[in-house]
């Protein structure tokens, strides 16, 4: 989806009758991606390694952005919306669709065994109920549920952050 072209940049015969290759990809931003190997045999099919490493270039640049998209949510982001001035839009992402997008980030905090993981993915309130149902295979109890579990969580972590220490850090206990 994302590559727009590959080439062998360089394909140089060594002394010990192996090659060494250099490859470029380009995506559809104009991104470079550069993949080198050497002690390749002559007689090595490079055009259609070229051809898998395209493909491995493009699964890595849409898998990077899902990393990039779960780094967002733990840090109290949302990778899935752009604020317009109050109302929010998806985003648009540059490897994959935005299904692909919100399946890949969202799914591994409801994999994750300590629910207040969920207040990562809080944000998930500005998606569609017919959007969570296709982005997690889901029916529409099942997506109540999960909106529940997520709402139990911030309720948590808020009554959490109320929470004041009974004694300071040097044991002296505090005002009440």
């Amino acid at each position: 989806m994302s590559i727009v072209n590959s080439e062998i940049t360089s394909d140089r015969m060594q002394a010990n009758n192996t090659r060494k290759i250099s490859e470029q990809h380009t995506d559809h931003l104009g991104k470079i991606y550069t993949i080198k190997y050497s002690g390749v045999d002559v007689n090595y099919a490079a055009d259609a390694r070229l051809a898998a490493d395209a493909i491995t270039v493009d699964e890595s640049t849409a898998a990077n952005e899902i990393a990039e998209g779960i780094v967002i949510f733990k840090a109290g982001g949302d990778p899935l919306h752009i604020d317009e001035g109050g109302w929010f839009s998806k985003v648009i992402p540059d490897y994959q669709t935005w299904e692909e997008l919100a399946t890949g980030t969202t799914i591994p905090f409801m994999q994750a065994e300590d629910q207040l993981e969920l207040v990562n993915i809080q944000y998930t309130s500005r998606v569609s109920t017919n959007d969570k149902k296709l982005i997690w295979g889901m029916t529409n109890q099942q997506v109540s549920s999960v909106n529940a579990d997520i709402q139990v969580a911030i309720d948590t972590q808020a009554s959490l952050d109320l929470y004041l220490p009974w004694f300071d850090d040097e044991g002296v206990l505090k005002d009440a």
